[in-house]
């Protein structure tokens, strides 16, 4: 599968951040990759901090901006071994439209990736997710999802919340039924369920059900 590529958009200006503590801070996207990065030792081998961020390997920014304030559009850190939880504070990356990641051995999301609302694809495949939070219900411009190859074992029902979503991928995981509330996204066009261990489906997911009948192309055995 080929990733979109998409170009950068323009957006407000927002400095103030509500930090997981729920107090109001000033962190630039700058600083919030500096975090991240005091975090994670992988990302440390990674990114020079005598480099400037905006040069940092797999990040994109908004052209113009000043110094500490560019806002970052693109996370594309694909089998770079990152490990263990992303971290809260990628909630401050509200201009945020990519997030790549795939390949990796990332353990958890945090709920709070559901404020990223201008997210548009989200690539988490071949990590080692046991579940998803509810919250990433919240992230409504999504149009690709790629949870595949990880080891979830179910699916919050706000999934079906996501209303833009053109794209699910749910292949290679543990999963034994899927929210019913999958049937409320209108735009899917395809949907790959293949290897996992479904005991039911809700009926608007079974074969020639609902979904289908409406366009949905359901994958159901791995190509």
């Amino acid at each position: 599968k080929d990733k979109e590529t998409k170009k950068g958009k323009k957006g407000k200006k927002v400095d103030k951040r509500v930090t997981p503590t729920g107090k109001l801070k000033r962190l630039s996207d700058e600083k919030i990759l500096k975090l991240w990065r005091k975090k994670c030792p992988e990302l440390q081998d990674l990114w020079d901090l005598d480099s400037d961020v905006t040069t940092w390997e797999g990040l994109s920014f908004e052209d113009g901006g000043e110094p500490g304030k560019r806002r970052l559009t693109h996370i594309e850190l694909d089998d770079c071994g990152i490990s263990g939880d992303l971290p809260e504070e990628i909630a401050g990356f509200d201009h945020l439209q990519v997030l790549a990641l795939d390949g990796n051995d990332i353990t958890g999301i945090p709920a709070a990736i559901g404020a990223l609302a201008s997210m548009e694809q989200c690539y988490l495949s071949n990590n080692s997710l046991e579940s998803v939070p509810p919250e990433l219900g919240d992230c409504v411009s999504l149009e690709t999802l790629w949870l595949n190859g990880n080891q979830l074992t179910s699916l919050p029902k706000e999934l079906g919340n996501l209303v833009a979503l053109e794209t699910l991928d749910l292949s290679d995981n543990e999963l034994e039924t899927l929210p019913s509330e999958l049937a409320n996204l209108d735009l899917l066009e395809q949907l790959d369920i293949y290897n996992n261990n479904f005991k039911k489906l809700p009926k608007a997911l079974a074969p020639g059900g609902s979904m289908e009948e409406e366009g949905c192309d359901i994958v159901r055995e791995e190509p």
